[in-house]
């Protein structure tokens, strides 16, 4: 009740200081190594990263799994990280500058199939927060509007061995627009939505689906990695 509370007075605050208070917290959670997920695939990355890596992590929030992919491809290693809303790209930059390595890029972009700009819309909770963790593209006209890129346009040098997409419905377009680099690379890619177009992509490319109980992503790997 209590948290309820407080997360109703948090958000008659002003923006400003809404930011602060949830950089504070985030601080703490670094600090004592408590930033993580619950998903079972942020423990699981340890199978697939290794020292020197690269990785993408698509819709990266304030950086849960930035940091633990970090982490895991040291000094040698690169981090890209698409998150597309103002406000929370604050915060996952502000958690980026605290993590042990300087191998995280940020890019304040949606990812998707073609460059552009795109509006977005973010659900608010019943405490009048806003949700940021739902906030998802849209086609209809909003006042948020974001740019977007194909991650192929970015024609990155390295080999990309972990590809992590959570955008909310929006990804079979990343993944169309990751095509080259997934045929170039054939990364592990963890996905949040599971459907027969993305099947069908993937399938062709050569990728076989896998789960993990309790998660509600899918989890695509190519059998010659």
């Amino acid at each position: 009740m209590f948290s309820t509370l407080a997360k109703k007075t948090a958000a008659r605050l002003p923006h400003e200081w809404q930011q602060a208070l949830k950089r504070r917290h985030f601080q703490r959670h670094i600090a004592r190594d408590t930033f993580r997920t619950d998903e079972p695939e942020w423990e699981l990355a340890a199978r697939w990263l290794a020292p020197g890596d690269w990785a993408i992590d698509v819709g990266a929030n304030i950086g849960h799994y930035s940091k633990r992919f970090s982490d895991l491809v040291g000094a040698g290693g690169r981090v890209i990280a698409f998150e597309p809303v103002p406000a929370t790209f604050e915060l996952l930059a502000a958690n980026a500058a605290r993590f042990a390595w300087t191998n995280v890029t940020l890019l304040n972009l949606a990812a998707s199939d073609a460059t552009g700009v795109v509006g977005m819309t973010i659900p608010d909770f019943d405490t009048g927060l806003k949700n940021y963790y739902g906030a998802a593209l849209t086609t209809t006209p909003t006042d948020l509007q974001v740019l977007a890129c194909a991650i192929d346009s970015l024609h990155l040098p390295g080999a990309v061995r972990l590809l992590k997409i959570d955008a909310e419905g929006h990804d079979a377009v990343v993944v169309h627009g990751a095509r080259a680099l997934i045929a170039r690379d054939r990364p592990t890619i963890v996905i949040e939505s599971i459907s027969g177009e993305i099947r069908a992509m993937l399938t062709t490319l050569g990728y076989q689906e896998e789960t993990v109980k309790g998660s509600s992503n899918a989890i695509y790997r190519h059998p010659s990695t």
